[in-house]
């Protein structure tokens, strides 16, 4: 049975999502560039081209990150339990280090570290000692 390439099915994911991106870019953000784009890239004090290269360097760890996902799908045993199990354990590190990266700094009582988010550190670090 033939089975699509990793690298073909990010590809062709990818291109998907950039037409689509592309399109909303048109449609939606060209008329308005000046206040969703220009000013608030002028009020953080950079430029266009710095703001692109955070975009281009978010586009690369997509692209690993992706890669990586799929090549774990079809090559590691247990395929999308560990993919699962892997995904787990990322939404748990988040939490983490949103905590020690945000808690105090930005937003609200959301970035720190609470008894349900270590409720659920234990079980998913519990899981994932148990599936390995």
């Amino acid at each position: 049975k033939e089975q699509l390439p990793v690298q073909v099915n990010c590809a062709i994911q990818a291109s998907v999502g950039f037409i689509v991106l592309l399109l909303w870019q048109i449609v939606y953000t060209r008329p308005r560039y000046e206040a969703l784009i220009h000013a608030p890239i002028t009020q953080a004090h950079t430029t266009t081209f710095q703001a692109a290269g955070i975009l281009l360097s978010f586009a690369v760890a997509n692209l690993i990150h992706y890669m990586a996902f799929f090549y774990t799908l079809k090559h590691v045993s247990g395929g999308a339990t560990s993919a699962g199990v892997m995904k787990a354990l990322q939404s748990v590190l988040v939490f983490a280090f949103t905590s020690l990266a945000y808690c105090g700094r930005l937003g609200g009582n959301e970035m720190c570290f609470s008894s349900t988010k270590l409720a659920s550190l234990v079980v998913v670090v519990g899981g994932v000692i148990l599936f390995g």
